[in-house]
């Protein structure tokens, strides 16, 4: 399976790759939402993503932007995209949910909290 994961912090990118990497992902960054989709767009249809990683807060591209931009396209239907943030308030939950985010995770992530999320998306390894 295949994640792209987007965030503005380095270091941040680096642990969500190393979580889904235990979890069977390979992975691909992107440093905002802009680059994010630079990536998301040129990858090879046939080796699709199956899930996107993406933070709120970003220079550029925000990860609203980038969900409301993916979700016009057809061709992402199937990519499983979750916000991660610390943005936890009802109103920017529902605005994600309602932009075609699959689901909302909390910072700070743990594997156990990754994996329970991916259970309910069907993308557990």
């Amino acid at each position: 399976m295949k994640a792209l994961v987007i965030d503005d912090s380095k270091a941040m990118r680096g642990f969500l790759c190393h979580l889904a990497a235990q979890l069977s992902f390979t992975t691909q960054e992107g440093e905002d939402g802009r680059a994010g989709l630079e990536v998301l767009i040129k990858n090879d249809p046939r080796e699709p993503f199956d899930l996107v990683l993406v933070d709120w807060d970003m220079p550029r591209m925000n990860g609203l932007e980038f969900v409301q931009f993916v979700r016009k396209n057809r061709a992402y239907d199937n990519v499983k995209i979750m916000m991660v943030t610390t943005n936890n308030t009802e109103e920017k939950i529902a605005m994600a949910l309602e932009a075609g985010a699959n689901d909302f995770m909390m910072k700070p992530v743990t594997r156990e909290a990754l994996e329970e999320k991916l259970m309910i998306l069907g993308l557990a390894p």
